[in-house]
């Protein structure tokens, strides 16, 4: 009898400190998500990540409880039918029992089945918020890099904005997103406002987004496509549906060097130094409107650059948006992004000092004469790196 009561109490010792080990875990978990985990599922800020988040949560609890008991049964049955001495007679061979055989059947079967009802319905419902929304966005996948084309909204106008890695939405209004690869297959993925799409050569797959809140929320390439797959990372910035327009005409009013309007059929000529980068970049409102764009477009194609001096990051969120970056990076941006495109235009030498000098100087008069929308709420861009040491 002694002995049997020692293994109730070991049992419940070990459950005990089990349980204590998963509060405490769980409690450390969440401290500080938002700001310091920016690509976490756990803090859904839209109708889709909420249904994800949902499943995930379905699924870890039903988890948890078979973990539980399956170790249970298992410290249970190890305890209780252990040998206790040399001598002890051998226990009864028992070969079956049809009775426990159907239980571990039929219980595992009845929880697939709670998990795979939600699970099918909330895929369904995914996939139909794609069929029809309020604003319709291509997003092209490139090496590694995000395009992103926007067409018609909710009023039938075609909004004709073309930019790279940062992308704006309205909230509380559906975005329809059409991902194009003309490479390899990537996965588009904004973790707190939708789950993973992959971006498949030939194939055009929709989702939908809808963000409640205005915000920025950080995504990335969820599919290994190559050496810098890592960085291939991007920001959907959720505005106020005023801020949003706002937004829309500073991309479509023709920028001019300072950054004022230019008059009716006017083009801004780009300085000389920027001829090098004509074939791969456009400008809106200069005559650096060359460069191919699209589906159809050759993989040294790089981002649109119109209101450059607005972006937080370059090279698809690698550097933070500053002067000394910005020199780094066309000085030789094969030592700080390795294996991308640029790298085979622009090599060490390729652009002599004084030439940096002119283009970071003029890239940085890009940008509205109001000022860039946000200006007044400072920038956190998450794991963006420093140069790399000379």
């Amino acid at each position: 009898m002694r002995e049997r009561r020692t293994g109730l109490w070991r049992i419940l010792t070990l459950l005990s400190l089990g349980v204590a080990t998963t509060l405490l875990l769980a409690a450390c978990g969440g401290v500080g998500l938002e700001e310091s985990r920016p690509y976490t599922t756990t803090t859904p800020e839209s109708p889709t990540a909420r249904d994800i988040q949902g499943l995930y949560k379905l699924v870890f609890w039903m988890a948890l409880v078979v973990f539980l008991v399956v170790q249970t049964a298992i410290v249970y049955t190890a305890l209780r039918f252990r040998r206790t001495s040399h001598g002890a007679d051998r226990p009864a061979q028992i070969h079956g029992n049809k009775r426990l055989e159907i239980l571990w059947t039929v219980i595992p079967a009845i929880v697939l089945l709670v998990i795979l009802i939600p699970s099918i319905t909330t895929m369904y419902d995914f996939d139909a918020a794609a069929e029809e929304g309020d604003l319709v966005v291509d997003i092209y996948a490139r090496q590694w890099w995000w395009e992103i084309h926007y067409g018609k909204d909710a009023r039938g106008d075609e909004l004709g904005v073309i930019t790279g890695n940062e992308i704006h939405i309205p909230v509380g209004q559906d975005v329809i997103f059409r991902l194009h690869s003309n490479n390899v297959i990537h996965s588009f993925w904004v973790p707190q406002l939708s789950g993973k799409t992959d971006v498949i050569p030939g194939h055009i797959n929709e989702m939908s987004i809808t963000a409640t809140e205005p915000g920025e929320y950080y995504g990335e390439c969820a599919e290994f496509c190559g050496a810098q797959h890592a960085w291939m990372r991007f920001k959907v910035v959720a505005d106020p549906v005023d801020e949003f327009y706002t937004w829309v005409n500073q991309w479509r009013t023709a920028t001019t060097m300072a950054g004022l309007a230019a008059t009716s059929g006017e083009l801004s000529r780009v300085p000389d130094t920027f001829g090098l980068c004509l074939a791969c970049h456009q400008i809106n409102g200069t005559n650096a409107n060359v460069a191919p764009v699209g589906i159809e477009s050759p993989p040294t194609s790089g981002p649109n650059l119109t209101l450059f001096a607005c972006r937080e990051t370059l090279a698809a969120g690698l550097l933070v948006n500053n002067e000394e970056n910005l020199r780094a990076w066309l000085r030789d941006p094969g030592a700080i992004k390795e294996d991308n495109w640029m790298a085979t235009v622009i090599q060490p030498g390729t652009l002599s000092e004084e030439q940096i000098d002119e283009l970071v100087e003029y890239l940085y008069t890009l940008r509205p004469a109001e000022g860039c929308a946000g200006d007044a709420v400072p920038a956190v861009v998450p794991d963006t790196v420093a140069i790399p040491a000379a």
